[in-house]
């Protein structure tokens, strides 16, 4: 069994509460490169869709970890203006504004898990998504580093903070006190590496600048 396998018979034994909490943190991880200065001057909207899908993944963990979870209608304003700016996005534009676009898809992935988290199909696209941009930043890391360095191991960490944001869901409910913010942390940490990639990863003329 794989992995991402495992994790999905971990994921049908929670309730919908947990596996919205579970697939909230994935915002947390791929989208805290919202700070880029690449995003200026062109990219102010997208920067803006980004920061907003950051705060709404970290504040429905919160909710779902010991609540009941988030509704459709709550997802609605933050999916919607994701959308605009996917349909203003150039599918022809440079190669950092589809690096934005692709997250953008996975955030639409993940709002599709939250609106309907009965559905494990719509869960397991959420974090196929998110393993291919954990590959694609780990290429892109072993590209820019230097032979004494150490490349991100992003599809690993990917893995292990997922498998273990599961469990902590199924303890949350039976353990008084539970911090939700301890998961945040952890997504947290892998944030701020990834965004140093992304940053890393493409230049001024890479952005259209």
């Amino acid at each position: 069994m794989t992995d991402l396998e495992e994790d999905m018979r971990q994921a049908s034994l929670l309730g919908p509460a947990g596996r919205q909490s579970a697939v909230a943190l994935v915002l947390v991880r791929y989208f805290g490169f919202d700070q880029d200065p690449k995003f200026s001057p062109w990219f102010e909207q997208h920067r803006e869709a980004l920061s907003q899908v950051l705060a709404f993944g970290s504040r429905v963990h919160r909710e779902a970890i010991t609540g009941s979870g988030v509704s459709t209608e709550e997802v609605r304003p933050v999916r919607e203006l994701v959308e605009r700016v996917l349909e203003a996005s150039d599918p022809d534009g440079p190669p950092f504004e589809t690096e934005i676009v692709d997250h953008l898809v996975l955030a639409t992935e993940v709002f599709d898990s939250l609106a309907a988290p009965e559905d494990l199909e719509r869960l397991r696209r959420a974090f196929e998504h998110a393993e291919e941009l954990a590959e694609a930043s780990e290429e892109m890391a072993a590209e820019s580093s230097s032979e004494d360095e150490d490349a991100a191991e992003f599809l690993r960490l990917e893995s292990e903070i997922r498998r273990s944001d599961l469990s902590e869901a199924r303890l949350a409910r039976e353990v008084p006190g539970f911090d939700p913010e301890l998961l945040l942390l952890r997504s947290e940490a892998f944030a701020r590496s990834y965004a140093e990639v992304i940053a890393n990863g493409y230049s001024d003329e890479e952005a259209g600048r």
